[in-house]
């Protein structure tokens, strides 16, 4: 089903018989970035900003834990907690 590996060296992927270059023997390269702005989507300062998942996630957990740990109502939960978030951004 599988062969064995003889335990002779096997030659690099290179095919000349010689070991490809490491990391040290490259020369470096610099990577040149360019400055950008940032989007507003991702600015701390809010403005007109939704509610990330996380904040969404956590409000509806919170809401969940309040009313008793009922079964079945997380998308109720996930929706309730999205309108009162955007009510209060």
């Amino acid at each position: 089903m599988f062969k064995r590996q003889s335990a002779r060296k096997r030659t690099p992927p290179t095919g000349k018989g010689e070991m490809p270059p490491t990391a040290a023997a490259r020369p470096a390269e610099t990577e040149r970035v360019e400055p950008r702005a940032v989007p507003a989507s991702s600015d701390p300062r809010g403005g007109d900003r939704s509610p990330s998942r996380e904040e969404v996630a956590i409000h509806a957990y919170h809401r969940w834990l309040a009313r008793g740990e009922p079964i079945g109502t997380d998308w109720e939960d996930w929706f309730e907690a999205e309108r009162q978030l955007a009510a209060t951004a």
